[in-house]
């Protein structure tokens, strides 16, 4: 499955410390904005790490779930790159 994951962290720390983390799981797509192709134990895997990272009371992320329909259905303008789905992942 496809995840778009963004996010406005107020900490520079934090915000240093997820986008890391986040590269584990999938590039970079725009400034706080990353896809990642992840199966559900990865997926879970994310979420705790973003959650072990995000302060609640001050940060904002959201994570979009893309179907397969929804993610080739994607509209890109300009210099982007659309990130496919992988049949394995490294870590």
């Amino acid at each position: 499955m496809q995840y778009v994951i963004c996010y406005d962290i107020a900490d520079d720390r934090r915000r240093n410390h997820l986008a890391q983390a986040l590269l584990d799981f999938g590039p970079r797509i725009q400034e706080s904005v990353f896809v990642a192709n992840l199966d559900d134990e990865l997926k879970e895997t994310m979420m705790a790490r973003i959650r072990k990272i995000v302060d609640e009371r001050d940060d904002r992320v959201h994570v979009f779930v893309q179907c397969s329909v929804c993610a080739n259905k994607v509209i890109a303008l300009g210099q982007v790159e659309i990130v496919p789905d992988r049949e394995f992942y490294v870590l």
